[in-house]
Parts: C-alpha cells; sequence; structure tokens
C-alpha cells in the first residue's frame, strides 16, 4: 500500500458527445513523522557504551519546523556529555530529570533527521 500524503480531484462532464475536465484540486495532508530507534549493542556489561540513533523521518509535502525531541535516559545508564548530534552536528540538548530534549529546527519535504547520542551503563539495583 503506498503512502497517500496529497489528495487530487478532478470533475468531468460529457456534453455533445465530448469529456470536458475542471482543473485538478490538490489537499496536502499534514502527517505526522515516522521514528525509528536503534542501538548499537544488543548485549552490553556494565561500563560499556552504548550509541543510540533515532531516525526522524518527514513523510509530509511540506517541511516540519522546530519539532521538539524528547528521549528519557533509561535507568542503569548516564548520559555521556556532549554525545547528542543532529545530523552529525553537536549540538546541545537540554536535560531535565533524565530526559534529553532538542528542537529540531527542520526536516525537510521527504527529509530525515537524525540524532545519536551515547550513554555509558552504570547498572542498578532492581
Amino acid at each position: 500500500m503506498a503512502l497517500i500524503n496529497n489528495i487530487e480531484n478532478t470533475a468531468n462532464v460529457t456534453y455533445d458527445g465530448d469529456v470536458i475536465s475542471s482543473n485538478t484540486t490538490e489537499t496536502l495532508l499534514l502527517l505526522p513523522p515516522t521514528l525509528l530507534k536503534s542501538v548499537d549493542k544488543l548485549i552490553a556489561s556494565i561500563g560499556e557504551t552504548l550509541t543510540y540513533t533515532i531516525a526522524i523521518t518527514n513523510v509530509g509535502l511540506t517541511a516540519i519546523t522546530d519539532l521538539p525531541f524528547a528521549d528519557a535516559i533509561p535507568a542503569g545508564a548516564e548520559y555521556i556529555a556532549d554525545s547528542f548530534t543532529l545530523n552529525s552536528a553537536p549540538v546541545t540538548p537540554t536535560i531535565t530529570d533524565d530526559t534529553l530534549h532538542y528542537t529540531i529546527p527542520s526536516i525537510g519535504i521527504l527529509g530525515v533527521a537524525t540524532v545519536t547520542f551515547q550513554t555509558t551503563i552504570v547498572g542498578g539495583e532492581i
């Protein structure tokens, strides 16, 4: 099934055997972005570093601007300072209650913004 991101419509009449068509109208659909998150290790030990990658894809036909991003640091891990990047460029998130926050300035039409950050596994109690 194909992704529908706009709706077009044209009207027709038949007059004296000829088909006459109207102009085509078009409505762009505001579609939410898609997110795909991955981690570089499926098995790790205390003291190791995990790298998280989140791909945010704009599936719409209009740019997305000022998109708030948030990701909670998992229990048993600590954020590694200065490891946060947007499209491979270092940026600085705010951290509130073990959650990283950053406003993505823009994702172009059918574009992708890639966020990465790292944590160190520190363990904890169950």
